[in-house]
């Protein structure tokens, strides 16, 4: 498989070689003539029963000899007191916590959060810091013998990464080959999820270019960000999208054309399946062994996956249907509806008139009714009649506005420079 990564710091290189070595490819990354502080400084890491490829070193501002920060990933069941005992802290300072204001917010941790701990090395606490994300949270400053306790927002350093794949067998793979992380995956996919059918449209040789943040403090990656823009090369066709921000402060992607990517329907309700039957009027039925019109397509997934409705509306049906099994059929619009059936479950709280929004998690893969193993039989209908969900036109949502337009593609065409300019260094380097 061929893959062209680009990291923009250089001190996340490391990353990148580790990932391409594995491939046999290696590309030199760009150094950033910024200057940056040692890495060797690194905090002090507790394990706390989490795997150790999850923890990553944070860079420590303050003088190393005097103080350090220990990283503690919070499991189920740990308590705040037990953790600041095993950074180090003793009873007295411990105590001063839990006596100052604000103590039993922080002390509702979670199974997921981050404690930060920074003590010198007298074992005196400077702050503590917790957080779901490693930059919004609470912390708690010791000053004066007492804790002041105080939300915090920390501004992060937001780099940018680009990678350039080529797909061989299926794209989630080829894109974790690539270092590509599941949440910038599952963004791509959801961006180009209304033209593309990510399960049936996939063909090797098939590639992307994207550009995405990544969110760090003081050398930690505490999250991913955006894709800034990407383009998607599907056989002879190639998709484009631009991140862009409306003057209301909305996130919208649109085509280097100003087409919104969003459409009224996904393509797929369910992700990194695959079709195991098409809608065919003319199909014999596996299990009543004679002619009977296939209304719908069958998305063959595990037990348990999730189904996601296609559009917003309203629920109509949820029950039981003869050889549909447990079924949900939604209202979109007077012209439009859609129909989910063979479930194994319904998502909690979901009832008849329940509003749906694009997206949302409705049930999940079963094989009740008539089936012969576990998967979706999903159907479209226009103004009543049963519709290919694989070829049906769908309707767009708008276009950028003319107000913005000048604006937008502006920013359509510096992204694209961008991402263009990025792919022949890379290509360069690697002849």
């Amino acid at each position: 498989m061929k893959i062209i990564l680009f990291e923009i710091r250089y001190y996340l290189a490391f990353l990148v070689a580790t990932s391409l070595l594995l491939l046999g490819v290696v590309f030199n990354p760009i150094e950033n003539n910024s200057s940056e502080t040692d890495n060797s400084l690194g905090a002090e890491i507790i394990r706390s029963k989490v795997d150790l490829e999850k923890l990553s070193l944070i860079k420590n501002t303050d003088n190393a000899s005097s103080n350090r920060t220990q990283l503690i990933y919070i499991e189920k069941n740990n308590t705040l007191i037990k953790l600041l005992r095993e950074a180090g802290l003793s009873n007295k300072y411990i105590k001063a916590l839990i006596k100052a204001k604000g103590s039993e917010k922080m002390a509702n941790i979670k199974e997921g959060d981050i404690l930060e701990v920074e003590i010198n090395i007298n074992q005196v606490p400077k702050s503590i810091f917790l957080s779901s994300d490693g930059l919004n949270g609470l912390r708690a400053e010791f000053k004066d013998g007492f804790f002041k306790i105080e939300r915090s927002k920390r501004t992060p350093e937001v780099l940018e990464r680009f990678a350039s794949v080529s797909i061989q067998g299926s794209l989630y793979q080829s894109a974790l080959s690539a270092g590509i992380p599941d949440s910038v995956i599952m963004d791509l996919v959801y961006i180009f999820g209304w033209d593309i059918d990510f399960i049936f449209d996939i063909r090797p040789g098939d590639s992307f270019d994207l550009l995405y943040e990544e969110y760090f403090w003081k050398g930690n990656k505490v999250k991913n960000g955006d894709i800034k823009s990407a383009r998607f090369k599907r056989g002879k066709k190639v998709y484009t999208a631009v991140r862009y921000f409306l003057k209301n402060g909305d996130k919208e992607y649109f085509s280097t054309r100003g087409k919104n990517v969003e459409k009224a329907f996904l393509r797929s309700p369910v992700e990194f399946s695959y079709i195991s039957s098409k809608y065919n009027l003319k199909r014999k039925h596996p299990i009543l062994n004679r002619i009977k019109a296939h209304t719908g397509v069958d998305y063959a997934a595990p037990t348990g996956t999730p189904v996601r409705t296609t559009g917003a509306g309203s629920v109509t049906t949820r029950g039981t249907n003869g050889g549909y099994g447990k079924l949900i059929e939604i209202k979109h619009s007077e012209d439009y509806s859609t129909r989910y059936a063979h479930l194994s479950r319904y998502k909690k709280g979901l009832a008849v008139g329940s509003k749906v929004n694009q997206g949302d998690v409705i049930g999940y893969v079963g094989r009740t009714g008539r089936a012969t193993g576990p998967h979706l039989h999903y159907e479209f209908r226009v103004n009543g009649m049963h519709t290919n969900p694989l070829t049906v036109k769908l309707p767009a949502a708008k276009p950028i506005n003319e107000q913005e337009k000048k604006s937008f593609l502006k920013t359509a065409i510096d992204a694209m420079t961008k991402m263009d300019n990025f792919y022949l260094k890379l290509y360069a380097e690697s002849n």
